[in-house]
């Protein structure tokens, strides 16, 4: 189990770290506590305690988060990445199933997994990942290193992170049938869907797909929603996908 020794040694190297129970941070504001401060991590594992160790991700690198639990994959990637995928400071997980943390230099500017194969995800420095040598709570076994330099993300990759560009609702999602006005529900929906955080855009899509159709409205709202979708950084397939989804969950088919 990691000690305050190993913490420090993180935080020596740059990383800002917190404690961490399994995955889950011990402390108020989770990853916003991060710090490199010897004086706090000694707080945080005082004598002879054991926590797991998360830092949060450096400004200059960003990282690609393997989940096979999800369907992502090494091979998934090395695909996307046009074949070839450079070697580069990686952790493995504890977990045994090819899970694992690329870290790349940073491209700068703004970044989405969207467009990622599934089970993919981006973190850059608002998040925290669990650092060796600590344990998976499932299976007790550690994250190890795999030690090399930060290279620079491939080309195909480095496109396929740059947001999809935005465009606006459907103009049919937007006009009212005949003379009846848009429903303030369907606008709060849509407003709901286009204001999602990354990481949360298909779960407010299905939820809200859920509820149009469970209330009632008119097929319009589900343009209206997956104009909102696509607006929010989603892909028009993925859009699609999702409502098609809750329309087979309310009983829709498809």
């Amino acid at each position: 189990m990691p000690t305050r020794d190993d913490a420090l040694r993180l935080a020596a190297a740059g990383w800002p770290v917190i404690p961490l129970r399994g995955k889950i941070p011990t402390t108020p504001h989770g990853v916003k506590d991060a710090t490199t401060a010897p004086e706090q991590i000694a707080r945080w594992w005082p004598g002879r305690a054991q926590h797991n160790i998360g830092a949060r991700v450096p400004r200059s690198l960003v990282v690609l988060d393997i989940d096979p639990q999800n369907g992502g994959s090494l091979a998934a990637l090395t695909e996307a990445a046009g074949g070839h995928l450079p070697r580069t400071l990686t952790v493995h997980s504890g977990r045994g199933t090819g899970g694992r943390h690329l870290y790349f230099r940073n491209p700068s500017g703004p970044l989405s997994s969207s467009r990622l194969p599934a089970g993919i995800d981006v973190k850059t420095e608002t998040g925290y990942l669990v650092m060796p040598p600590s344990l998976h709570p499932a299976t007790g076994e550690p994250y190890r290193w795999e030690s090399a330099p930060p290279v620079h993300l491939p080309t195909a990759l480095r496109e396929l992170l740059r947001p999809a560009v935005a465009r606006p609702a459907p103009a049919r999602a937007l006009r009212a049938s005949g003379s009846a006005r848009l429903s303030e529900r369907a606008a709060h929906l849509a407003r709901f869907v286009q204001d999602a955080p990354e990481g949360t855009r298909n779960g407010r899509l299905y939820w809200a797909a859920c509820q149009a159709i469970r209330d009632g409205h008119e097929a319009m709202t589900l343009d209206l929603l997956e104009g909102a979708a696509i607006v929010a950084g989603l892909s028009e397939t993925e859009a699609r996908r999702t409502i098609a989804s809750a329309r087979r969950t309310m009983g829709q088919g498809s």
